[in-house]
């Protein structure tokens, strides 16, 4: 799913892309957001609610009615990931269609990863490389994908970590580390469909 949360110091509401109503925000992670945006929160004063643009797993509640004011309940399981409201498009992006993309910083790297293609990026030569079909494998906890062709070989490892970007304070479930022709990269990931 994905939304807009908003955080007070009495209760949280979250709002899907593309609906109008407040769902209350019933919080079955263990404050994974409210602890990581903290000093967000402070900067704001404690009373001021923090707004973050969040994908997540989660659900209506449909066992009970509505609680007055709100236009149901959502259960968030698991904070995917999550960024101050305005900082990134949230709401107004489409949903991604890679399976996942991960980023680091200093030096600089992405990568997307499709069911067609690994596409890697960074600022330096070769600013851009595209290998078709990457292959996939699942150990417990990590997903790694690895694709080559005649000039590069890239391989990527999702972990099940927490991440937070270090320059752009934006939450990440999951830690990402790269290797692209021997150089190793470090950074957070986010999953896509």
């Amino acid at each position: 799913k994905r939304g807009i949360v908003t955080l007070s110091p009495d209760h949280g509401t979250f709002r899907p892309c593309g609906e109008q109503g407040d769902l209350l925000l019933v919080d079955q992670t263990d404050g994974v957001l409210a602890r990581t945006f903290a000093a967000e929160k402070d900067a704001n004063g404690v009373d001021q609610p923090l707004k973050l643009y969040i994908e997540a797993y989660g659900e209506r509640a449909t066992d009970q009615p509505a609680p007055a004011g709100f236009a149901g309940t959502f259960l968030l399981e698991e904070a995917l990931y999550a960024a101050p409201d305005g900082q990134t498009r949230g709401c107004d992006s489409p949903a991604q269609d890679y399976i996942v993309a991960a980023r680091g910083n200093e030096p600089f790297w992405g990568v997307e990863i499709t069911d067609a293609a690994l596409l890697w990026r960074q600022p330096e030569e070769p600013k851009e490389i595209s290998i078709a079909a990457p292959q996939t494998q699942n150990s417990e906890g990590a997903v790694s994908y690895a694709a080559s062709n005649d000039e590069h070989k890239i391989e990527v490892l999702i972990a099940a970590q927490a991440c937070q970007d270090d320059m752009s304070g934006e939450y990440f479930a999951y830690t990402a580390r790269a290797t692209l022709d021997g150089k190793q990269f470090t950074g957070c990931a986010r999953i896509g469909k």
